[in-house]
């Protein structure tokens, strides 16, 4: 919203970036139906194990081949530069990685659960 109310033209695309490819897939269909106008774009993540599919779960991950595991991490990592580089980012404070983006970026940062706090 805060892209778009600053460049109407400059904004066409949401990424959404995600561990839960649920979530990612619910708000492209709910973007879809209140802005068509918006392409809706997500990583529809490498084959994992089906408790992987809905967040990070670090057991389930460690069992993953080092293959698996090396090919996960770079997926995180292309996530968290595309976060990064964006032209304004959604997230929550809530989350680590939510925080870790939110510092590494200088464009404009909006959590959807409150001002992170360090105390």
């Amino acid at each position: 919203a805060q892209c778009a109310a600053a460049q109407p033209s400059a904004c066409r695309t949401v990424v959404v970036c995600s561990d839960d490819l649920g979530a990612a897939e619910e708000f492209a269909r709910e973007m879809g139906r209140a802005h068509p106008e918006l392409s809706v774009r997500f990583r529809a993540r490498k084959s994992v194990p089906n408790p992987l599919v809905r967040g990070h779960w670090q057991a389930e991950f460690n069992s993953l081949s080092a293959e698996d595991r090396r090919s996960m991490t770079l997926e995180f990592l292309a996530d968290v530069q595309v976060m990064r580089a964006a032209k304004a980012l959604v997230c929550t404070h809530s989350s680590n990685v939510g925080r870790l983006v939110a510092l590494l970026r200088d464009g404009p940062t909006v959590s959807l659960d409150g001002e992170w706090t360090n105390g």
